[in-house]
């Protein structure tokens, strides 16, 4: 096979840090926070009905249904644990430094001759939802 050959290749999005993106940043992970504060009040509210419920048709599973709706709360707290930790690390991220927003998938020609490295090293750069580079970096 001496042709082109069409393949995937992985490429990824960072994004230039204005003072838009920190407050956007912000407000998602304090929108998190507070799904999450709202579902630990939840299943607080539905183990109270859970406890009421089983007491009257099978006391002996009240320690099983605490446990499942504990290690839901844990979860929660976890996860909110992280995103305040990423909330203090949005106020420490410098203007103008770049951050990896995530990757994406691109398909892309490749011939005979063509240098590796250069096939792979492709990233965008977004600032305030505009595509302001794409870059080839090589990964040498």
């Amino acid at each position: 096979m001496s042709g082109p050959l069409t393949i995937k290749r992985t490429v990824l999005v960072k994004v230039k840090v204005t003072e838009d993106f920190k407050a956007k940043m912000a407000l998602e992970i304090q929108d998190g926070i507070r799904k999450l504060d709202a579902e630990l009040q939840q299943l607080d509210f539905q183990i109270k009905r859970m406890v009421a419920e089983l007491e009257k048709k099978n006391p002996a599973g009240i320690p099983a249904a605490k446990q499942h709706v504990e290690n839901e709360k844990q979860k929660r707290i976890q996860a909110k644990n992280r995103l305040t930790e990423q909330l203090k690390n949005v106020g420490l991220m410098a203007i103008g430094s770049e951050v990896a927003q995530g990757t994406l998938e691109s398909i892309t020609e490749i011939n005979v001759g063509d240098d590796w490295n250069d096939i792979f090293g492709v990233e965008v750069l977004v600032c305030d939802d505009k595509i302001i580079e794409i870059r080839r970096t090589s990964r040498r």
